[in-house]
């Protein structure tokens, strides 16, 4: 795994998404719920 991380990267791409991507992201980040049950978490998507 170190060798992995320690090289240099030799070519970075930029990548674009388009504003219906981005929307999208942004409304389904909104409805995660995450609700504490005793030691337990659980994400619950608000639809």
């Amino acid at each position: 795994m170190e060798n992995i991380y320690s090289e240099e990267q030799k070519a970075v791409r930029s990548v674009k998404a388009s504003k219906k991507t981005i929307d999208f992201l942004l409304s389904y980040s909104k409805s995660i719920h995450v609700v504490d049950y005793r030691k337990h978490q659980f994400e619950v998507t608000l639809n």
